[in-house]
């Protein structure tokens, strides 16, 4: 695994607007959000509530990093360069008619880089979870913290297992965005008839799986109540109905990648 220290500009705001009375209501965040996900080498930018007399930033744990500006009402900083995840805790106290304080835990992770391929950024977690699809950053129809497990996972085996798991990932975001449609079905079916083509009928590259590539791909990606039960309703749906097999010589037509490219590979 390779990793790689370049500047990525993550600004997260959290501004609040001034109560009519000048006052703020106690249940108010000074800082919106408890937790931020940034890469290594990242620049970032934190905005309080603004409209306070006096601020006073400080870090209380994590790697020691050079903040900006301590008296700011904005928390800037370079995220360290990172081989493994760190947390990095901020506490701001401020003064308003009262003096108030709030604190962010701000999670640095690696830029990670797989076979020359550069994963996108671990997504905040409530944010991910906040819709079925979830945080696909990169725009390739698998969810990032999916993506980033099957690169992971599979990094020291063949190459296959990621293409064949990245195939199946995609299956996902058309089951919870159009699970009527019969394309969706049609989508699955050759996921997993690629995944039996390498797993059975192709050279053993796969053979010493105990459970399917797409099994293990649909745990991970069904990690909530909400995308079970998005699973289980798609699933109920097909039950009753009349599907057909897929010929043993037709399996590895179902995949979507370049099969003897990435099978000669290595």
């Amino acid at each position: 695994m390779k990793y790689l220290s370049i500047g990525f500009k993550l600004v997260f705001l959290a501004l609040f607007s001034l109560a009519l009375s000048g006052c703020f209501m106690d249940d108010e965040a000074l800082i919106t959000q408890e937790t931020l996900n940034v890469e290594s080498g990242g620049e970032v930018d934190i905005y309080a509530r603004e409209g306070g007399r006096k601020y006073r930033w400080k870090q209380i744990s994590g790697t020691p990093v050079a903040i900006a500006n301590k008296r700011s009402s904005t928390l800037k900083f370079t995220a360290p360069t990172v081989t493994e995840k760190i947390d990095l805790v901020f506490k701001l106290n401020a003064k308003f008619d009262d003096p108030i304080h709030d604190q962010i835990t701000i999670s640095v992770y690696p830029i990670l880089i797989i076979n020359g391929y550069r994963l996108p950024p671990e997504p905040n977690e409530e944010e991910n979870n906040a819709t079925l699809e979830g945080i696909d950053s990169n725009d390739n129809g698998v969810r990032d913290d999916v993506e980033r497990w099957i690169y992971t996972t599979f990094e020291d085996k063949h190459p296959v297992h990621i293409e064949v798991g990245m195939q199946s990932a995609r299956t996902w975001k058309r089951i919870f965005e159009d699970p009527s449609n019969p394309e969706t079905t049609k989508m699955v079916d050759a996921a997993i008839d690629c995944a039996t083509y390498y797993k059975i009928y192709s050279d053993p590259l796969l053979i010493f799986e105990h459970i399917s590539i797409f099994h293990k791909v649909r745990w991970q990606t069904t990690n909530n109540k909400e995308r079970e039960e998005a699973f289980v309703a798609y699933d109920k749906a097909l039950s009753g109905g009349v599907y057909t097999l897929t010929k043993v010589n037709k399996l590895k037509e179902q995949c979507t990648f370049d099969i003897d490219n990435i099978v000669g590979a290595q």
